[in-house]
């Protein structure tokens, strides 16, 4: 490991608000590694296709804690994560970080803006928690539109105050899932973008 860790993090999320789209260190991949010890390790991120190193940190194993070393955007970073300890119901204990920023007991911490701590703290949400919001937005304007007539109509004897509320739902619906689609092209895009310069002639437009 090189002094002060390596480098990672170091350019800006390419995508904002999603665990899935940050690095992250599992407390429990790292008990199963033997790393929650004294000593000096090396933790590396690997491409899920081809099995490369893309990222790596430099971890320093404590009594009741563990340092991270790495350095993002030229800055040498040093953080120490407590790990504390729960009994489990059958003997032994099951380790956890507390996260650097707020102190809660997670199992996974998560790096953005520089830093790791936990999703909480980071306001990150899981992928399929957004495409949930999706779906429930179809659902709640199916159940609206039961109400209604065909082509959104006014049925006869609805005020018209209830009518134009319930079509505001709808339209409302409508801005949600059109917001999730429009999220998900621009990840989609940006995906195909990174491909591309990372393989550009494998990715391109043949005459």
């Amino acid at each position: 490991m090189g002094k002060g860790g390596s480098r990672l993090g170091a350019g800006r999320p390419g995508w904002r608000g999603k665990t899935e789209h940050c690095r992250s260190l599992d407390v429990r991949r790292f008990a199963s590694a033997n790393m929650l010890r004294t000593g000096m390790w090396s933790w590396q991120w690997r491409d899920a296709v081809t099995g490369e190193e893309v990222a790596s940190i430099g971890v320093i194993g404590q009594t009741y804690s563990v340092v991270l070393a790495y350095t993002a955007g030229g800055e040498a970073i040093r953080t120490r994560v407590p790990i504390v300890r729960t009994d489990c119901g059958f003997g032994g204990s099951r380790p956890w970080f507390a996260c650097p920023s707020c102190s809660r007991r997670v199992a996974l911490l998560f790096l953005r803006s520089r830093h790791f701590a936990c999703r909480h703290c980071h306001r990150l949400s899981y992928g399929s928690q957004a495409a949930d919001l999706c779906g429930r937005a179809w659902r709640r304007q199916r159940k609206i539109e039961a109400r209604l007539g065909p082509d959104w109509r006014r049925p006869p004897h609805m005020h018209l105050k209830t009518y134009e509320r319930l079509l505001k739902a709808i339209l409302a619906c409508e801005r949600q899932r059109d917001a999730w689609l429009s999220g998900a092209v621009a990840r989609l895009m940006g995906g195909l973008e990174a491909l591309q310069k990372r393989f550009p002639n494998l990715i391109g437009v043949s005459d």
